[in-house]
């Protein structure tokens, strides 16, 4: 199932007798608005305070990425955080 069959789905369940395509450049704006909004979801402050649990998770072998995939996300977006990050994994797995 391709993005427009989805949205097309979607527009049927809450509009059933409304009958018109999704038009392909309102898909790509209603996608920007997502990523725009995802990209909004973690400050730089929220990801400090999950971090350290984030980083333990990884270290004691568990799947951190499905667990708390917005810090993740986060992480491959922000230079500054992943620094910080590779910082504290360091630290960790060094100390073991």
């Amino acid at each position: 199932m391709n993005i427009k069959s989805l949205f097309q789905r979607i527009q049927s369940l809450f509009a059933p007798r409304q009958k018109e395509e999704l038009q392909d450049e309102v898909i790509v704006k209603f996608l920007q608005i997502l990523e725009r909004v995802r990209a909004e979801e973690m400050s730089c402050d929220e990801m400090f305070n999950r971090l350290d649990e984030f980083v333990e998770k990884e270290v004691q072998s568990h799947d951190a990425e499905k667990l708390m995939p917005l810090v993740r996300e986060h992480l491959d977006m922000c230079s500054h955080c992943e620094e910080e990050y590779e910082a504290l994994l360091d630290v960790l797995e060094n100390t073991k």
